[in-house]
């Protein structure tokens, strides 16, 4: 069986917002709930996927893992009939470590895929910067500046593939940060003018990225990335 990508089935991209993947859900549900299409069968198989669909973007840890892992992460997307990994989006997220491109760009890598996963590939964790309980921490000011220090946990895989983030001011402005391919862990990102004010001064707000590492992967993943570190 196959299911569809639940940003797809929700109609929003993977920059979407929480509120706005709650409002996306709410619309659809409304527009699909069974009791507004009684006897219909297409629209009650829709309603049930867009319930799928929300149950994982709507959690903040299945959404990463789905951000992450793909299908492989939480059981939504596509299933394979063959003998091969049946999760094409997490291969994809290698490809280029293989030879192969993703969006048409080649990129060179520095880091070991052995020292991401710690000494036994998959030991080592961190903990992203996502949008809460799991979200990333308030911004901090520098002492004695009205610079803003703010750190940004992220998943490994969108520091290797680069990612945009929405990162918050002081002032509760939502900004979209865009993290570059191949980022390293610990990188700082400024942002002019987007600090404190103060007596007609402001100062910068600072990003740090984190990297986030998987809490768990499945063997034929792990078995995927040896692989892949065998080729590197």
């Amino acid at each position: 069986m196959t299911q569809k990508d639940p940003y797809s089935v929700l109609g929003v991209t993977k920059s979407v917002t929480q509120d706005e993947v709650k409002k996306a859900y709410r619309k659809l549900a409304m527009q699909y709930h069974p009791d507004k299409n009684k006897g219909d069968k297409k629209a009650e198989a829709k309603f049930k996927e867009i319930n799928a669909a929300y149950e994982v973007l709507s959690d903040i840890k299945k959404r990463k893992e789905y951000d992450t892992f793909g299908s492989a992460g939480n059981g939504f997307g596509s299933s394979s009939s063959g003998g091969g990994q049946g999760f094409g989006g997490f291969e994809d997220i290698f490809s280029q470590f293989s030879g192969g491109r993703r969006d048409g760009n080649s990129q060179n890598f520095e880091f070991d895929l052995g020292d991401l996963f710690g000494g036994g590939m998959g030991q080592g964790q961190r903990s992203r910067a996502s949008h809460q309980e799991e979200r990333a921490p308030k911004a901090e000011p520098e002492k004695s500046s009205l610079d803003v220090i703010k750190t940004v946990e992220v998943p490994i895989f969108d520091l290797i593939l680069g990612t945009k983030l929405d990162v918050e001011t002081v002032y509760s402005q939502h900004l979209s940060l865009t993290v570059p391919t191949g980022t390293k862990s610990g990188t700082k990102f400024r942002i002019k003018g987007k600090g404190r004010q103060n007596a007609g001064e402001t100062g910068d707000m600072y990003v740090i990225v984190e990297g986030k590492m998987p809490k768990d992967i499945p063997e034929n993943i792990r078995k995927l990335l040896e692989s892949i570190k065998d080729q590197l």
